[in-house]
Formats: structure tokens, C-alpha cells, sequence
């Protein structure tokens, strides 16, 4: 039976490999067919039709086949029309122009059909459940590199780990810390030197308190993957549970995902995605967090599944579990890139093991919190990719499979978007800033061809990816990128070896708002761009003959002073107090308590008003009281709440009640109940408010010993079902049109903020310099 599964397997792959190169081969023949201006501009309308008519159509069958297969003959049709009748020499700089706009459209073109092949059919795996008879549970070693991140950071991400619920004699945790090796300890600079011995002290003292086994090494060797590497000398466990140090895992992280070893024995991977509680600097900066899906959630939720399906799915450095017989068989994580964990993969896949993707968030992690730190994550991930490219060129990989050949160079050659994205900003300059003939074509033509081809991309995106990314996101993060990482591209090029691996900041804090200092290369690119815009006006009025072709090029400028403005709206960083992000949670007022008066409140119409909403997919329901023990009178008093927000600092909690002044009980908790589990927290009161007919208290979680402070991270991190509530609420479509007009709203107004601001104090500094 089991033979007879993997054939048919085998089967459908072969199958629909053959399919899909039989449908490209017709596109391209049937898109090199010459026909006249009336015909192609039936063609195009009818099938934009067409494309209008099936997006509404949720299927992953055939009107999804359907949909692509029309969208990528336009695209093929527009570049037949591109090489036949465009690329014409008129003189030297021009053609320069000309072929470098060409080049960046191909490359778009390139990665347009690489997409609808990774995505068209996304599977969605569910959790395996483990056999009832826990002797044969493999045995699990959780992992945690860290090298520089804050102590209290690491301490969460632990105490997060003691929580998780498996049986202990098969559950060992280690810290491995590259922050206390030889190397460091020993550094000729005093001052990292007794920096780095004083965080080894703690972590060792945190790690005796926790029951974790504390690892380091002698020299910091390769990175991540060679810290790694030296921890696997010290520990057995069947499986790997790896860890980033600010991610902390649920407590039903590995009874949801051990499974799956136990069924596939050639599974060497079972990753899941990366769940964020706090907002990156686009999203912080433009106050978008939690309106819209995460930037991370067009990978999380909509390729990595994609990926799946051509059995390509890839471990991304945390929150995944491996199998450790599978390492052992290529000698440990790869280290050549700084990109371990996709080198180590595409290793694993060219030796016949087997990847699995399951969509269900079970680390709660951290983001880069400014610009800065961003783009120190975002090099790091191209120049780890395109090492991954030279070195492990998916097309030369022996014993790779054709799809996941396609699939990892889909991956790789993402990270040379810069180079096209900074095209597509100089090319409307070439032509109003210097008349350059870069795109020969008339209006007939561009409407026709152009306009159709650039519908279908927008088009085709959003049917691909609509709860996961909203119009134009994609345009303005590979803007905020494109300036640094194509330098960081160019240096791999140059010397593949050169890139060393570089520990995304945590915990950052912003006593004030500012400007990112990283902004000024912006600043030239917004001044070109209105520049260039301007003297399409002069050139409109100038050049007659060139009015249509001036007004198409204006237009492009105008599209690119957008992508800058909400660029340098980004880049307008907020202040960051808060070294923990509060959650948002909708934990909803337990009246079942009769301490309180019955007459006091309408609890049902309290909780609606409120906001409460019950999911169906979740099968638990918290509850939430307060109540009080006085010191004078032997009686407890209990309030319903409803919790609206929790960090590991505290939360936000709503009442209809009022509370009673902390100087009156000498103990304040906070009572929660899920399911047949009761827990209690004990609290202060640190603020309070009378807002309409309701209160608003801020709390403050208060911990005496480390047990209570384990109970606290498990009510913070340790809920998945918190993480999924929050996964669907930002699951979100307001339509491609709507989220167009939203975002060129967000760009203007939040870029001329930064605008505002640097001129302000630019004034501000003159004054001061003549007064």
C-alpha cells in the first residue's frame, strides 16, 4: 500500500511537470503569431475579460490553471512584441538605456512565470498526531544559538521552552551561546571582553535556574551554522527542535509536528512559519501593523505552501524541526553561505530526503524594529542567497528533481530584484531629463501591448496572493531595499567569499521619533524623480509630437515619487519604548462568578459592545476575571474583564466595574480560564481610565520567584491558537482596487510627514546658526 501511495505520487508530479511544459510550449508558439492592431486589441480585451470574470473563482483546480494560463500567454505575447519590434539601435546611449530597460523587464517576466509555477497549486498540510504510546516518541534536543541578543531576550525564549509539553526523559534544551566562546572571552578590546565574560555569567546562572544545558566553543568559526555544528558533539536526540533566541516556541510545538517523522521516515524537515508580535519598520512607521497581512505572510502563507507541493519546502533557521540522521548524512549544517539553513536543505533534497511545510504558527517571534536593523537582516538574506546561487546552482545540483530545481531557482534569483527596481526608477529620467529613446513604441502600441501586460501582472499577483499581500506592498518594500542590498549583490558577485554573518539587532528601543540616518540616499532619488516629472512638463509643452509618449513617461515618474514618499514614510522611525510588544488578545469577561452583583452589568451586551468574537475553528475559549484579597476583610471580591492586550510587561484590561484602590487589598490577580485550566496572575494596577461606560485599567504582571514567571511566558507564548486567531484576522482583502487607493494614501501623506519634518528642523538649524 505504501509502495503503491508514493507511485501515485510520483505519478501526479510526473504528470503535471509534463502539463505544464506542454501548456508553455503552445503559449510560446501561439504567442509568436503576427496579427494586425484591431485583432491584438480584441485579443487583449477579451482575455482581460476572461481573467476578470475567473479571479473571483476560489479553486485550486482548474479555473486556477485556467487563470495562469491566460495570464502568462498576455506576458508572452507582450515579449514577443518586445524582441520583434522594439529593440531598435538609434544611437549609443540610447540602446544602453534601451537594453538595460529590456533586461529588468525580463527579469520580471523571468520571475512572473517561476511564481505561478511555485504557486500554483498550494497545499495546506495538517498536524500528524502521535501514536498514543509514548515509548515510541522519538527523543528531541531544542536548540538555542544566540550571540549577542539582550539576556532578558534569551531568558523568555527558554523559559518558553521549559513550558513545552513533552515527555521530559525524550526532552533535553540547550543554549548555545556564541556570545560566551574563548574567542570572546579572551578579546584584546577590555571593554568586549568584560561585556562578553559579565553575559556569560547570566546566561550560565539562567540556564542553571531553567535546567538547560549551557554550550559554547572555543572560536566563532562559520557563523550560525558552525555554532551549530559544534553542538551537535554534545547531543543524541533523534530529532532537532532549532530555536532563534527571540523566538519563543508554543508548549504544543512538537506534539504538533513530531508526527511526521513517525510517519515518513525520509522526512529530514518539518518547518513552519515565522509569527511575529511586533510590527517591522514599514508597518510601525506607516501605523499599517495589524491592518493589513505582515510583509513575512506572502512567504509564510503563500509560497512556502507552493513549495510544498513540488516537495521543495525549505528550512528557514528557526522554528523547524530536523531529523538528526539526515544532518549526520551530509556532516552537519551547512556553513559555506550565511545562509545555512536553505543551503543545508537544498543538500538534504539533492540526497533524496523529503521537506514538509505545516501552516500553523508555533514560535511568536520578533521583527526588526528600525530601518537600520531591516536592512542588515535583508543583506544578509540576499548575499546569503546569491552565495547559494554560485555554489549550489539549483540547475547543477545532482539528483535534484526538475520542479525543485525550478523552485530553489525561484528562490535565488528573487534577490536580484535591486537591480531592476533601480531601472525602473532611472528609465523615465533617460527620456524627460535627456530624450533618450528607451522603449520605441507608439500610443496604439502601448496600450494594446503595455497596458494589458502590466494589468496581467497586477492582476495575476493579487488572485496568487490577496490575503497575503495588498497592492503594492511588494513595490515599496523592494524600493526600501533596493539601494543597499544592490551594493550587497554587487559584493557577492564580485567575491562570493566575502560576506560574513551579520545578527540582526533586537529589542531596540526610540526614546523619540527621528529620521533613519539611512535616509539620504532617498533623498537623491526622490529629487531625480521630481526632476524628472518637471521636466516632462517643459518637454510636454516643447515637443508636440512626443505629447503621448511624455505623458505615459510622466505618469511612470509619478508611480516611482510614490514608491519614494511611502519609502520615506517608512523611514520617519517612531518611537519604540516598549522592549516587549503588547499582544493584541480579546480574552472575554467571565460572569459565571456570583461575587459581583447581578444587577451591576448586562454581560452579554457588554462583551459584544466590546468587540468579542468567537471563532468556531478554535475550540477554546478563554475567560478572564479580577479579583481581589483584602487584608481587613476576609473576603474576595471578583470583577469580569475582558484582557485586550498582554505583553510580558502587562496588559490593557476593560471592566464595566470599577476596581478598588490598590491601597485597599494587599493582592491583586487577574484569573484566567481555558477550558478545565485555571490560572492566576498576580498584578498591580499602573494606570487607570473612565472611557463611555466601561474602565480601562493597565496592569502589571508581577513575579516573585522563577516558577511564576514561567507561568506568565506560558499565558504570553505559550497559546498556538492565540497565533492562528491572529493569522486570520490579518487575512485580509479589501480588493486590488481599494488597497491601490489605500496605499497611495499611506505614501503621501505619511512621506510628506518625513518631509515635513527634515525641512522643520533644517529651518530650525538656520535660525539657530544667525540668531
Amino acid at each position: 500500500m505504501k509502495n503503491f501511495v508514493i507511485i501515485v505520487e510520483i505519478v501526479k508530479e510526473k504528470s503535471g511537470l509534463l502539463l505544464s511544459l506542454l501548456i508553455l510550449l503552445c503559449l510560446v508558439y501561439l504567442s509568436g503569431l503576427r496579427v494586425d492592431f484591431n485583432t491584438q486589441a480584441y485579443i487583449s480585451v477579451l482575455l482581460l475579460t476572461l481573467l476578470m470574470s475567473i479571479r473571483p473563482i476560489k479553486s485550486l483546480g482548474f479555473w486556477r490553471v485556467l487563470f495562469v494560463t491566460l495570464s502568462s500567454f498576455i506576458v508572452l505575447r507582450y515579449f514577443s512584441w518586445r524582441m520583434t519590434y522594439t529593440l531598435v539601435y538609434e544611437d549609443f546611449f540610447s540602446y544602453i538605456g534601451l537594453i538595460a530597460l529590456f533586461l529588468a523587464e525580463v527579469y520580471g517576466g523571468l520571475m512572473f512565470f517561476l511564481s505561478i509555477f511555485v504557486n500554483i497549486r498550494p497545499i495546506h498540510r495538517t498536524p500528524v498526531p502521535l501514536p498514543s504510546d509514548k515509548s515510541s516518541w522519538p527523543s528531541v534536543d531544542i536548540i538555542i544559538p544566540c550571540y549577542n541578543e539582550p539576556v532578558d531576550l534569551v531568558k523568555i525564549t527558554l523559559a518558553a521552552a521549559r513550558n513545552v509539553d513533552y515527555p521530559a526523559p525524550k526532552l533535553n534544551i540547550y543554549l548555545l551561546d556564541d556570545g560566551g566562546t574563548a574567542e570572546k572571552l579572551n578579546s584584546p578590546d577590555e571593554k568586549s571582553r568584560e561585556s562578553a565574560l559579565a553575559r556569560s555569567l547570566q546566561l550560565k546562572r539562567l540556564c542553571k535556574q531553567l535546567n538547560v544545558s549551557y554550550l559554547t566553543r572555543t572560536e566563532n568559526v562559520n557563523a550560525k551554522a558552525g555554532n551549530l555544528n559544534s553542538a551537535l558533539k554534545h547531543i543524541n536526540g533523534d530529532l532537532i527542535l532549532v530555536l532563534d533566541a527571540d523566538h519563543a516556541p508554543a508548549v504544543d510545538i512538537l506534539k504538533k509536528l513530531v508526527g511526521s517523522f513517525i510517519q515518513d521516515e525520509k522526512v529530514f524537515l518539518v518547518q513552519t512559519p515565522h509569527f511575529f508580535i511586533n510590527p517591522d519598520p514599514f508597518e510601525k512607521n506607516l501605523n499599517l501593523y495589524h491592518r493589513m497581512p505582515s510583509e513575512s505572510d506572502m512567504f509564510y502563507k503563500g509560497i512556502q505552501p507552493g513549495l510544498d507541493f513540488w516537495h521543495a519546502s525549505f528550512f528557514c533557521g528557526s522554528a523547524a524541526i530536523l531529523r538528526r540522521k539526515a544532518i549526520d548524512e551530509i556532516g552537519g549544517f551547512s556553513g559555506k553561505t550565511i545562509t545555512e539553513d536553505s543551503e543545508t536543505a537544498i543538500k538534504l533534497h539533492s540526497k533524496g530526503w523529503k521537506s514538509h511545510y505545516i501552516l500553523y504558527p508555533l514560535i511568536s517571534g520578533l521583527q526588526p524594529e528600525t530601518f537600520d536593523s531591516f536592512i542588515i537582516q535583508r543583506m544578509r538574506w540576499a548575499q546569503g542567497m546569491v552565495q547559494n546561487l554560485i555554489f549550489n546552482n539549483p540547475l547543477f545540483m545532482p539528483n535534484l528533481k526538475l520542479a525543485q530545481r525550478i523552485c530553489y531557482l525561484s528562490n535565488m534569483l528573487f534577490w536580484f530584484f535591486p537591480f531592476a527596481r533601480l531601472v525602473f526608477i532611472i528609465s523615465p529620467g533617460l527620456f524627460l531629463f535627456f530624450g533618450l529613446k528607451i522603449y520605441h513604441a507608439n500610443i496604439m502600441e502601448f496600450f494594446i501591448y503595455t497596458v494589458p501586460f502590466l494589468a496581467v501582472l497586477f492582476l495575476t499577483s493579487h488572485y496568487l496572493f490577496k490575503n497575503v499581500r495588498w497592492a503594492f506592498v511588494s513595490e515599496i518594500y523592494e524600493t526600501m531595499q533596493a539601494l543597499f542590498s544592490i551594493r550587497a549583490v554587487m559584493a557577492v558577485l564580485i567575491n562570493p567569499h566575502k560576506p560574513r554573518f551579520s545578527v540582526t539587532p533586537k529589542m531596540e528601543r526610540l526614546d523619540q521619533d527621528l529620521i533613519s540616518p539611512l535616509s539620504q540616499p532617498f533623498y537623491w532619488a526622490l529629487g531625480y524623480t521630481l526632476l524628472a516629472a518637471c521636466f516632462g512638463i517643459w518637454r510636454y509643452s516643447i515637443f508636440p509630437d512626443e505629447r503621448p509618449l511624455i505623458t505615459v513617461t510622466f505618469f511612470w515618474a509619478l508611480l516611482n515619487l510614490l514608491l519614494l514618499l511611502a519609502t520615506l514614510g517608512a523611514l520617519h522611525e517612531r518611537r519604540q519604548r516598549r522592549a516587549n510588544p503588547r499582544i493584541p488578545v480579546d480574552i472575554k469577561a467571565n460572569w459565571l462568578s456570583k461575587t459581583y452583583s447581578d444587577t451591576d452589568s448586562n454581560p452579554d451586551a457588554f462583551n459584544e459592545r466590546r468587540g468579542r468574537r468567537i471563532n468556531p475553528r478554535l475550540p477554546i475559549q478563554m475567560e478572564a476575571s479580577l479579583f481581589t484579597e483584602s487584608t481587613i476583610v476576609a473576603v474576595e471580591k471578583r470583577i469580569p474583564v475582558i484582557i485586550k492586550d498582554i505583553s510580558l510587561g502587562g496588559g490593557s484590561i476593560h471592566s464595566q466595574l470599577e476596581l478598588p484602590n490598590q491601597h485597599k487589598a494587599e493582592k491583586i490577580f487577574i484569573e484566567v480560564r481555558n477550558g478545565n485550566r485555571l490560572d492566576c496572575y498576580p498584578v498591580s494596577i499602573t494606570n487607570s481610565v473612565k472611557k463611555d461606560d466601561h474602565y480601562i485599567y493597565g496592569v502589571k504582571f508581577l513575579y516573585s520567584d522563577l516558577n511564576d514567571y514561567l507561568k506568565i511566558v506560558r499565558f504570553i507564548h505559550g497559546d498556538s491558537s492565540r497565533w492562528v486567531k491572529i493569522y486570520e484576522d490579518t487575512a485580509n482583502d479589501p480588493g486590488l482596487t481599494r488597497s491601490m487607493f489605500f496605499m497611495v494614501r499611506i505614501g503621501f501623506s505619511h512621506g510628506f510627514s518625513h518631509i515635513f519634518v527634515v525641512l522643520k528642523s533644517y529651518f530650525k538649524k538656520l535660525v539657530n546658526v544667525y540668531v
